[in-house]
């Protein structure tokens, strides 16, 4: 008789350990302060002796070929540098070192090109870098600065008043997104646009370049408040335009244009209050109900007196209406949900569906009814942008800091009159209203 045969095996699918995601690494991140450039030196120095003796190099480098190798040297250094200094936990780095497949756009850096990796390996090869090269699929490889290159940065004393920019950093940006895949996989990427200048993108990019340097050489600080570390140095400015996925126009530079950057942005409403330019405390400016404002004047009518997000039966629920508002400006569809929200005082109270809303809104704005699900908010973004730049152009002109919040602006206590009469000025000259401005200090 056949033995039995024994019982299926069951195995379990083993679930993979999610990518591992670090903050990526600065490729335009550079040595500003004399102790971080002496460590750069150092470094150099340490990996041109290391060339040699490895005999991985018979002839000097070109003119060219020299200066993108230094200024690789002095990227990777400042980054691990500044994780030494800036990150106490986790100083592991993202950064994407594989073969590039074409040439290089004006949004990177040009000397982190082929020799990277070989510089990597010098670095690792003399133990002042740990590097994790990844092959998986969606996930970057990673870099950290060991033990012997974190004591090289604290004895060289650098700080974060030490790090700096590189030159040439692109400061106007223009994307779009796309859906990649297919219907059983996609995601959605953003897809940086490598345009062509004009003179319109030239007379921009001057005008970020004017606002940067102030910014840079301004007295801005940080009170320590007992919360995460704060990089004051963390200044520079850039402004996104964006383009739909399928506009027929290859470039343009009429849809949004906000600026991101700078450390006050990514802070906490509640730690801004830590700031201080000239060692003084900082008031907010903001405007008032501005993409309301705005699609009014889009209608040349002045709005209504009043806060326009003021809606019957809604009154309690201020921060839900300006979400409901901005998101029907910016649709381009009939919207069938609410906006998805993690913020409780951002939805609707019990017995209030988006048609109701809809309809409320309506009754409260019939002149800019006809302005929701249009995609107008890409545009209005714009106006907003443009009077952010003027205003901030003209404050610096009279030697005022102001660092701006997309809609509003933080400046010195004493120079809140400033501040606010720029912020009106501009406003009007802009759209032919003036856009209230509300002060909290």
């Amino acid at each position: 008789m056949n033995a039995p045969l024994p019982p299926p095996r069951m195995t379990t699918a083993r679930k993979k350990p999610p990518p591992q995601r670090f903050p990526w690494f600065d490729q335009w991140r550079g040595a500003r302060g004399p102790a971080l450039r002496s460590l750069v030196a150092t470094v150099r120095e340490v990996l041109d002796k290391h060339e040699k003796a490895a005999g991985g190099r018979q002839r000097a480098r070109r003119a060219d070929d020299q200066g993108r190798h230094e200024i690789a040297v002095e990227t990777v250094v400042a980054n691990l540098a500044h994780s030494t200094v800036f990150n106490a936990s986790d100083r592991w780095l993202a950064i994407l070192t594989g073969n590039r497949t074409r040439g290089f756009t004006r949004y990177e850096n040009a000397a982190l090109g082929k020799p990277l990796r070989t510089l990597l390996g010098g670095l690792e090869a003399l133990g002042l870098i740990e590097w994790r090269y990844s092959l998986r699929r969606g996930e970057a490889s990673s870099l950290a600065p060991t033990e012997r290159l974190s004591m090289m940065v604290q004895e060289a004393g650098a700080t974060l008043a030490d790090f700096g920019r590189l030159p040439h950093e692109e400061v106007i940006s223009l994307s779009r997104k796309r859906k990649i895949g297919d219907w059983r996989e996609s995601r959605i990427e953003r897809e940086w646009i490598d345009y062509n200048d004009t003179p319109e993108t030239n007379a921009m990019r001057d005008d970020m370049r004017r606002i940067n340097a102030w910014l840079e050489q301004a007295a801005i600080s940080f009170e320590d408040d007992g919360g995460e570390p704060v990089d004051v140095h963390d200044r520079v400015l850039r402004r996104l335009f964006v383009i739909h996925e399928n506009d027929p126009l290859g470039q343009r530079f009429d849809l949004s244009g906000r600026l991101f950057g700078g450390f006050w942005q990514g802070l906490q409403r509640q730690r801004r209050t830590g700031i201080r330019i000239d060692g003084e405390p900082v008031a907010t400016l903001d405007y008032s109900s501005m993409f309301a404002r705005l699609a009014y004047a889009s209608k040349r009518v002045q709005p209504p007196a009043g806060d326009l997000y003021a809606i019957p039966g809604l009154e309690d629920h201020r921060d839900a209406v300006k979400l409901g508002v901005n998101a029907l400006l910016f649709d381009q569809h009939t919207r069938r949900q609410w906006p998805k929200t993690e913020e409780a005082d951002q939805r609707l109270p019990s017995g209030w569906t988006l048609g109701r809303f809809r309809n409320a809104l309506v009754e409260r704005h019939p002149v800019i009814a006809d302005c929701f699900g249009t995609g107008l908010g890409f545009n209005l973004m714009h106006v907003e942008s443009e009077i952010m730049v003027k205003m901030l152009t003209s404050l610096v002109s009279e030697s005022v800091t102001a660092l701006p919040l997309h809609d509003g602006i933080l400046v010195r206590r004493s120079h809140a009159t400033n501040g606010r009469a720029a912020m009106e000025s501009v406003s009007r000259d802009m759209t032919s209203y003036v856009l209230p401005v509300t002060c909290s200090m």
